[in-house]
């Protein structure tokens, strides 16, 4: 087509300015009817713009959306030169999001494309987009909004959590990046940064939308402002919303918004009611909720009855924002839990510090004894306060003193302990600040020569390491600029923890308002000893994720005990998290076909609230595919592994007909029939007995005639070997996680953490050597191990058993890890006695239907209730302290 748009084309670009590309078309037809070759000219504009639509509709492997509507019903076709994204995209291009703004403008397109067409009646889309904690989302919405404003989008409608500081920071974020004071005339506004949503314009609704291009509304999830908003729809006339597209973004949608009502029937919860009305109201639009932690958003129930209100469960699409290589997150952080990795657990950054339980009882109240709770700065606290301040004089030295700098401490999400804390801390920093005025600094020097160079690899700038004479030259400075503040939703606003132009040093004490949502500017200290029996609260509360970029090396995390364990499990529940959305990708269904399947803890850790998750109960279990290894071993009867043992080494001289001609610990095709007796005795710790039965029992019934290959790993070089049906192979290492002696002795248990290696989920194809065409082992991601197995040519979905000889005299580089032999002592000493075998592990990789002959899987993991409550302690009501906004001057 020409460069010059035609009559026709100007005609058709003018009613789509109104109305969706079908009605365009015929409004285009009957009023051109005169002008020759109508037919063809409205025929080529659709083929361009199918052309557009299919290259920017190209959906990664981490999104998943309605994939005939955007083949066969595409709409968006990219935003234009001169709209809302690309002044947004120009101001991110000269900022600190530089270097992200490709990624986001390629994860945005896919978005975009997934929500429902503009000016369609009838067509709304619920969807779900998954970040990491502190990893960008409001960026990222920030540029759906706009790529959405410019494709025909008109009122959007931001809810921005429960609390009254991140909807103000939220808003301003908004204010600022859609560069609302730019061009004010463009733009109508429900809200501002002092105002929430009020009634003041509910009585000339209609008039505001009818007659404005862009509105902003950015609201609490609070039942009175959620009850404006409902009027506020609902006063608007039919035709009005019938031509209104709407976009719905939530954010920290899983917080409030999922019912949380006990019981499947019960009245639902009060905000999500209001939701579902809400939504109820939106003729054309798209809900998209955005969270870190979306397991109650994935356990919604996708089945409304006739009639009833529309749920909010994201039946058309779900996206995982990719992430970034410089973000520090669980993984990065913590490591994975159960993938044993010498070398990964090496680059695993040295961050970690361990809060003892003696302090841990000096620092938060117990029970109900708050009220005149005293906290004491115990030992470790103090080296984290001294660490944060040498931190803040080493980023002053590489000329970032006007930059944000913030020490988080959360202890307890219970209020008044806060105050309590805060005296005790600047009762600390008085005598340091004192003695600063006349140029001590002595009792930084051991913080600082103990951790200054426990991470220096991970620094990725170019300035001079830190001496100790230049940095002493420095803490005066920030003695003297260090702020102490609680922000907890009680503080007072003097108090409360705002980030201005002015560069802040702080240090911030809280609770709930501090572990969900709101960004800490500059934060590398954080001293953690609050816990929580579910996934989504615990990740949430990791406020340290994020970006770090010039003070990588100085990040430093204080935890309790067990909290480490429990952030690296989440590690690896992320992981398979997105996994699954991958597998809906590649099957080309929708969430609404198929439910999305999370890891449960083998403990006491539940997925989120039994409330939340009372859908899922429903659910029936889908084991295809799923990776089980015993990682904690019971010795409170010693007995017990000698039996492990004996199971082991009888079971293998059965399979000797299987037994591979070339490779002698290899036991191939192997039907299940053969392998139950050994399922039946072999003895696993009791957190783990439960999923091993269901997964045997779910491949024995569902997948009868699926062989299993069955793997001794022969690069072990320990003594005390496994006897492999006659020949010998020696033990392999895997060290125990460090624990006391009298921890040990009264668990009677240790924890390897991880049994299976990199490579292990093909370890029996890749001794038959059969790899992937043109793919080297290195090249072999986890997913594409999968795959392989999965696929016909590869593993063909053969289930996979493999027997682990542990040595009884493992030992470990690693600074976590203690010697096998001082932990079985510890526990007992006949255990670490000549002559015995092996301690013998087992991980099993269940089969897959690589012939897609079943006609039902399952859907989601059925999650178990654990605990009655999600939290050992409810949080505090969030009052509302805004005022009403009353209209833009």
């Amino acid at each position: 087509m020409s460069q010059e748009p035609s009559p026709i084309e100007i005609v058709f670009n003018k009613y789509l300015q109104t109305m969706s590309r079908d009605d365009a078309r015929k409004k285009t037809k009957v009023t051109m009817e005169a002008f020759p070759g109508i037919d063809e000219e409205l025929e080529a504009i659709e083929r361009e713009h199918e052309e557009k639509v299919l290259t920017r509709t190209k959906l990664t492997e981490v999104g998943t959306a309605r994939r005939r509507d955007l083949r066969e019903l595409g709409w968006y076709s990219g935003a234009p030169e001169d709209g809302v994204w690309a002044k947004l995209r120009s101001r991110m291009a000269v900022g600190g999001l530089a270097g992200a703004v490709e990624s986001i403008d390629r994860s945005t397109e896919e978005i975009v494309a997934s929500l429902a067409e503009p000016r369609v009646d009838e067509d709304n889309r619920l969807g779900l987009v998954i970040g990491n904690v502190q990893s960008g989302k409001t960026a990222n919405y920030s540029a759906v909004i706009a790529k959405a404003l410019d494709s025909g989008y008109k009122f959007v409608l931001v809810l921005s959590g429960v609390h009254n500081n991140l909807r103000r920071q939220t808003q301003v974020r908004l204010d600022s990046d859609l560069g609302i004071f730019e061009d004010r005339q463009a733009w109508y506004r429900l809200t501002d940064s002092e105002g929430d949503f009020g009634d003041a314009h509910t009585g000339n609704a209609s008039s505001i939308v009818a007659n404005h291009g862009q509105i902003l509304a950015v609201v609490k999830k609070n039942s009175h402002r959620l009850k404006k908003v409902m009027e506020f729809l609902r006063s608007l006339d039919f035709a009005t919303k019938r031509d209104t597209p709407f976009l719905i973004i939530d954010d920290e949608s899983d917080q409030a918004t999922p019912d949380a009502s006990a019981k499947i029937g019960d009245e639902p919860t009060a905000i999500n009611l209001l939701m579902r009305q809400i939504w109820a109201e939106v003729r054309n639009g798209t809900y998209v909720g955005y969270t870190a932690t979306p397991f109650a958003n994935v356990f919604m129930d996708p089945n409304v009855p006739e009639g009833a209100l529309p749920e909010l469960y994201p039946r058309d699409f779900i996206h995982v924002m990719p992430t970034p290589a410089n973000y520090f997150g669980a993984e990065r952080i913590f490591g994975l839990h159960d993938v044993e990795d010498e070398a990964r657990d090496a680059e695993t950054p040295d961050v970690i510090r361990p809060i003892t339980k003696d302090e841990v009882r000096e620092l938060v109240p117990s029970g109900k004894a708050v009220e005149g709770f005293q906290p004491n700065i115990t030992k470790s606290l103090g080296e984290a306060i001294r660490w944060f301040i040498v931190a803040c004089a080493v980023r002053r030295i590489r000329g970032q003193q006007k930059k944000h700098s913030t020490m988080l401490i959360h202890t307890t999400p219970r209020t008044d302990p806060h105050f309590a804390t805060r005296d005790a801390v600047e009762e600390y920093l008085e005598p340091l600040r004192k003695a600063s005025l006349n140029g001590d600094v002595e009792r930084f020097k051991d913080v600082f020569e103990a951790e200054i160079n426990k991470a220096a690899s991970l620094y990725d700038g170019d300035g001079l390491a830190p001496t100790w004479p230049r940095i002493s030259d420095e803490i005066p400075n920030v003695l003297r600029y260090l702020r102490t503040i609680v922000d907890n939703g009680r503080e007072d606003d003097s108090e409360r923890l705002s980030y201005s132009h002015e560069p802040q040093t702080v240090i911030v004490i809280g609770g709930s308002t501090l572990s969900r949502g709101l960004t800490l500017e500059g934060l590398f200290v954080s001293y953690f000893t609050r816990t929580s029996n579910t996934y989504d609260t615990l990740l949430q509360m990791g406020r340290w994720f994020g970006y770090r970029g010039g003070y990588e090396d100085l990040q430093r995390i204080w935890v309790s005990p067990r909290l480490d364990e429990d952030y690296r499990f989440l590690a690896t529940v992320e992981s398979d998290l997105r996994s699954e959305i991958a597998r809906m990708t590649q099957a080309g269904m929708t969430p609404a076909e198929i439910g999305v399947r999370v890891r449960l803890h083998p403990g006491r850790l539940q997925v989120t609230s039994s409330a939340k998750q009372k859908h899922a109960l429903e659910a029936e279990v889908d084991f295809e595919g799923y990776r089980l290894q015993t990682t904690e071993f019971d010795f409170s009867s010693p007995e017990q592994s000698l039996k492990n043992a004996q199971s082991a080494e009888a079971l293998l001289q059965r399979l000797q007909p299987f037994r591979s001609l070339s490779v002698p610990t290899l036991f191939e095709d192997v039907p299940i029939e053969e392998l139950e007796k050994f399922f039946s005795e072999f003895e696993v710790h009791e957190k783990n007995q439960s999923v091993f039965s269901d997964a045997v029992k779910w491949s024995s019934e569902k997948l009868p005639e699926k062989h299993w290959n069955v793997v001794v790993p022969s690069e072990g070089k320990g003594v005390d070997g496994l006897n492999v049906a006659g020949t010998k192979v020696g033990s392999i290492r895997r060290s125990p996680i460090n624990k006391q002696d009298e921890e040990l002795h009264d668990s009677e248990s240790i924890n390897i953490r991880a049994l299976m290696s990199g490579k292990d989920v093909i370890l029996d194809l890749r001794l038959q050597d059969k790899l992937p065409r043109n793919a080297t082992l290195a090249q072999l991601n986890n997913a594409a191990q999968y795959n392989w197995r999965k696929d016909r040519e590869g593993g063909d979905g053969r289930g996979l058993l493999i027997l682990y000889p542990i040595s009884r005299f493992s030992e470990s580089t690693s600074k976590d890890r203690m010697p096998m032999s001082s932990a079985l002592k510890a526990i007992n000493p006949s255990l670490v006695e000549d002559g015995l075998p092996p301690i013998v592990g087992m991980a099993v990789v269940a089969p897959f239907d690589s012939r897609n002959e079943l006609e039902t899987k399952g859907s989601t993991i059925a999650v178990r209730p654990i605990f009655d409550d999600a939290e050992d302690l409810d949080e505090p009501l969030v009052e509302d302290t805004e005022r009403d906004f009353k209209g833009d001057v």
